[in-house]
């Protein structure tokens, strides 16, 4: 009989989940009123047009309550980054390529255009969703990754534990 040998789960040593800036869920409530004017728009009422509007809002409650959230993790092998409750996106660091970590603080639309994941004028990937503050995350490579977060300090403290034990 032969057993099966099993690794401990790492020990998650920081998670933060974050819903998104109130004005991200306004915009998708106007953009969701829209198509539903604009389908509805010049035709008479019908079955057809009921199913698809009912269809339209469906889509966007489900993608509003699906992708609309930010989770960060991190244990002594990783820090990981997804968005949505069953994730669409998501970002892994090891923490091996991490060579230096700090807390920032940032102006969301003016330096990446909009909440979520995008790239900042100098080439930096950001993640975030909501707020103005985050962990910068020089790698080993030169890259920068921000990341967004209501506790920057707890979890740039987190990191640097991991990155540097003992010390």
């Amino acid at each position: 009989m032969s057993t099966l040998a099993t690794l401990p789960a790492p020990v998650v040593v920081f998670r933060e989940e974050q819903n998104f800036d109130w004005r991200v869920y306004i915009l998708c409530g106007l953009l969701e009123i829209v198509t539903i004017l604009g389908c509805a728009h010049g035709r008479t009422w019908s079955f057809e047009l009921v199913i698809t509007l009912a269809g339209a809002l469906a889509v966007g409650a489900f993608l509003i309550a699906v992708l609309l959230h930010m989770t960060t993790e991190a244990n002594p092998a990783v820090v990981r980054v997804w968005f949505g409750w069953a994730p669409i996106y998501r970002r892994v660091v090891l923490i091996s390529s991490i060579r230096q970590v700090e807390v920032v603080s940032f102006r969301p639309i003016a330096d990446y255009g909009f909440w979520g994941f995008g790239w900042g004028k100098n080439g930096e990937r950001a993640l975030f969703a909501r707020g103005n503050q985050g962990v910068r995350i020089t790698l080993n490579d030169g890259s920068r990754l921000l990341i967004g977060s209501q506790r920057p300090v707890a979890l740039a403290t987190a990191i640097e534990t991991v990155l540097h034990p003992g010390g």
